[in-house]
């Protein structure tokens, strides 16, 4: 029945961005909205029933962006159409994109959130009041709750911006009470009107109850003054005056349908064997207060909570034997639509466990990399312990499912199962089995570096799907590529990493898996900067854009895009931006073990502690991740970048003789970052001719291209040590070329007063970067500033120890500080013991940590 003052309350509260329907259960919060907007009529609507089940973030969004697509609101082409529900916590970028979009409407849409106080997660309310403090002008937010939501509703009520309709308004009048009775054909007195009206204190549900049950009574006095009752008594009212009084063949229906969280007609005709359900629906909707339809076009139904669980529990007594079909035909009936989690439900519900099997092997590919790997995982505790066993496919999609979150013994129990079980697997399944089993071990490799044997499974599928004339599917083969191309980059088979990746971003493009596409563009974006130095940005730029764009900010596919953009950044003098994605790196890693990704930021972790003169710092953080790692086994690229890092920490420290230990067993390994950091020893401990004879013979492949750029900048720096001064210029010019090429600059402040003199000198002399020359030379003048504001000391340092002091940090040597500032070795030594007086310290190390206390040397990080 229409609600006159009611609904002119909500229509004028549609001037305001938000509205708020505020009552208990059964108040007729629903009904009045379904009443004023459940058509449309003049208004475009998007209509989203939430139950509890229904706060995980990404599927709360996915239901508001459907709803907004089927009222018309998100044409092709427009943001809205384009936007995905956000994956794990990216909402901080989805939410900002969903406004936008939302502003960017022709035409203003209501949103309906009904039942909105069943969101409980802190995500989901976090994101709702984001939307309730930002709603654009095109955005009507009209909130249908029993109790008021965790929302900043409070700022719009101070602004005059809330149109709120509660309990009070809510409940029925006499006059609307008696209409409702005489809409249901009943006349009552209205002393037993008002007496009804007092009992159920204006309850919508209650009056209905009443109503239903009071048709064909002959003492409606007498009912009246006993209707009341707690939830049990509500319960045997249901069952007693509304289920047993339906006709048989209608109470089988309610009893059937009952099983499934929402009903269709088409559902319904599924589990009941008959064709009129939709008209049955409809009808009960319009009769019956417990059948509650969830959508404008009236397609899904649901029935009122207390009377579903009502129908269930006379279910399980009435229909014992039956259950088991009825639910094994809904999952047929879910998964022949593509509802794979629904239709894996009712399969487990039922018992059904060959059918769950299946369903798995069919759909949880879906699930995975829609980021639903959870409902895989939960099987582990619903199906049969020997199921688990008996099916190949099965183990091997679980296996899967607990490595992707870093689940190490789960995940290899699963594939023992799966190999156990492969001889039973029949020839139909094998294919697609093998296709999941070798992603399994690929995902094993990603957990602890063992990429040889995951290349060796990705060879074996290769060719099983060539004898074959292809994949099963081409996203399963986007997916088995982009671990595939992952796992050959950290094997170093670079190229092939490379054609891998990029197949594997083409094909997850082409149909359309763009989860799949930002994981592999994610690792294609750090091989470039590997490759190519802090220009070669752009790969690592589009996979965090278009994770951006989906709402995606920190699924740990984006950890390799921000560790690339972080490594670029640090090299490129840039140690805000190098922070910044540094840390996003950290978040997106943190849901989702990736050891090599890790890897790469502890080591910037640890070279960037050693850049702002901390090199002990770095040591913790390294220690830090062999640590956690200590069970994995380590990539010969992770051996070589570990040995070499730790090295150079040590000599940071002034413990050569470790840093020449740590360094020494790699020196004949194939790993130009190796015999780089021993010639960088042999400078340090003042032997030009040690380190030139290392630089002359060095070769091998760089694990990183400024591995090129420090060996041409030692070169340089050693050849003038020697009095080669033609041949250090030749050097230092090939430096300066790279460093042009690949965007590297650290590696030449790193090299100190050195580098810098030989920049001017090569400046003097011409060369053909005079642009990065500057650029160079303005950084180094930059980082002096920093260091010019001397705190006081009881006892001030000289002008000549101030000049020392700033030596200290380096790697160079007493003897190569007496170089640069053109004194002897002993007038240095005579200097520093002065300075260890004046800063009260015993060491070199403790001197710059003291100075950088006083603010005499910069303390902060580059």
């Amino acid at each position: 029945m229409e609600r006159g003052r009611l609904l002119e309350r909500l229509e004028r509260g549609l001037t305001e961005p938000v509205t708020l329907v505020c009552g208990p259960a059964g108040s007729g919060k629903t009904a009045l909205l379904s009443s004023a907007l459940g058509t449309g009529g003049d208004h475009r609507v998007a209509w989203v029933s939430l139950e509890p089940g229904d706060d995980d973030p990404a599927r709360f969004w996915d239901a508001v962006l459907a709803s907004l697509g089927l009222a018309g609101a998100a044409p092709c082409g427009s943001a809205l159409a384009t936007l995905a529900p956000p994956v794990r916590d990216s909402r901080n970028v989805f939410m900002p994109l969903l406004v936008n979009a939302l502003a960017e409407l022709d035409e203003p849409v209501i949103l309906v959130l009904d039942d909105v106080h069943t969101l409980r997660s802190r995500e989901c309310l976090n994101d709702l009041g984001f939307l309730v403090l930002h709603a654009p002008a095109q955005l009507r937010l009209v909130l249908g709750a029993r109790a008021d939501p965790a929302l900043p509703l409070h700022v719009l009520r101070v602004r005059g911006r809330l149109t709120e309709i509660r309990a009070a308004e809510l409940a029925f009048t006499e006059c609307e009470a008696a209409a409702m009775l005489a809409a249901h054909g009943l006349s009552l007195a209205p002393e037993l009107v008002s007496a009804l009206c007092v009992r159920t204190e204006g309850w919508a549900a209650g009056l209905r109850l009443a109503a239903l049950s009071l048709q064909g009574r002959d003492d409606p006095e007498r009912f009246v003054m006993e209707f009341a009752g707690d939830d049990r008594v509500v319960g045997d009212y249901l069952l007693a005056e509304v289920l047993d009084r339906q006709p048989p063949k209608l109470r089988a229906f309610l009893l059937r349908t009952a099983l499934v969280d929402r009903i269709s007609g088409d559902l319904a005709d599924a589990l009941t064997d008959q064709s009129s359900s939709t008209d049955m629906l409809a009808d009960l909707e319009r009769t019956n207060g417990f059948v509650i339809g969830v959508d404008s076009r009236r397609e899904w139904y649901r029935y009122h909570r207390l009377f579903a669980k009502l129908l269930r529990t006379r279910a399980r007594r009435e229909l014992a034997d039956e259950l088991p079909e009825l639910h094994a035909r809904a999952a047929r009936w879910y998964a022949e639509r593509g509802m794979g989690s629904e239709a894996l439900h009712h399969a487990v519900a039922g018992g059904e466990w060959n059918l769950a099997v299946e369903l798995v092997a069919e759909h949880w590919f879906d699930l995975f990399v829609c980021g639903q790997g959870d409902a895989i995982r939960g099987l582990v505790d619903a199906l049969p312990p020997a199921l688990l066993r008996s099916d190949a496919e099965l183990a091997a999609a679980l296996a899967c499912a607990a490595f992707e979150v870093g689940h190490t013994e789960a995940g290899e129990l699963h594939l023992a199962h799966a190999r156990e079980a492969e001889p039973r697997l029949p020839a139909a399944r094998r294919r697609r089995y093998l296709e999941t089993l070798a992603l399994a071990r690929l995902y094993r490799a990603r957990l602890d570096g063992d990429f040889d044997s995951a290349l060796e499974a990705a060879d074996e599928l290769l060719a099983e799907a060539a004898v074959h004339g292809g994949w099963s599917d081409d996203a399963r083969q986007a997916l088995v590529r982009a671990q595939l191309g992952r796992s050959a980059l950290w094997a170093h088979k670079l190229e092939r990493g490379r054609v891998e990746l990029e197949q594997a971003v083409s094909q997850a493009r082409a149909v359309g898996l763009d989860y799949v596409a930002v994981s592999a563009q994610s690792v294609l974006g750090l091989l470039a900067v590997m490759q190519h130095g802090p220009v070669a940005v752009a790969s690592a730029r589009d996979a965090v854009e278009l994770a951006e764009r989906r709402g995606w900010l920190t699924i740990f596919e984006t950890a390799s895009a921000h560790a690339a953009l972080a490594i670029a950044a640090f090299y490129d003098l840039r140690p805000e931006a190098a922070e910044e994605h540094l840390a996003r790196a950290r978040d997106a890693v943190s849901h989702g073990r990736m050891r090599h990704v890790e890897f790469m930021l502890h080591h910037l972790e640890a070279r960037m502690a050693a850049a702002a003169g901390h090199p002990d710092e770095g040591l913790r953080v390294l220690d830090a991740y062999v640590v956690t790692h200590r069970h994995g086994t380590p990539s010969p690229y992770e051996d070589a970048s570990m040995a070499s890092l730790r090295a150079r920490l040590q000599a940071g420290l002034g413990d050569f003789e470790a840093a020449a230990a740590t360094i020494a067993p790699l020196l004949d390994a194939p790993w130009l970052d190796v015999q780089v950091t021993a010639a960088r020893l042999r400078l340090a401990a003042g032997e030009p001719e040690a380190a030139l004879e290392i630089l002359g013979r060095a070769q091998g492949s760089p694990v990183h291209t400024v591995a090129l750029v420090e060996h041409a900048v030692l070169e340089a720096i050693a050849r003038d040590s020697a009095g080669e001064a033609t041949r250090a210029s030749e050097a230092l010019e090939r430096a300066l070329e790279l460093a042009e090429r690949t965007g590297h600059r650290w590696t030449f402040l790193e090299g100190g007063r050195r580098v810098e003199t030989l920049l001017r000198r090569q400046i003097r002399s011409g060369t053909a970067h005079r642009s990065i020359a500057g650029e160079l030379l303005l950084a180094f003048d930059d980082r002096d500033d920093e260091r010019r504001t001397v705190a006081p000391l009881l006892e001030p340092l000289s002008e000549r120890e101030c000049a020392i002091l700033r030596y200290l940090p380096t790697t160079l040597s007493n003897r190569e500080i007496a170089a640069e500032l053109f004194v002897t070795t002993n007038t240095v030594k005579t200097h520093l013991r002065s300075i260890y007086r004046k800063l009260d310290v015993a060491r070199r190390r403790e001197a710059v940590d003291r100075a950088r206390d006083l603010r005499l040397l910069s303390s902060g990080r580059r």
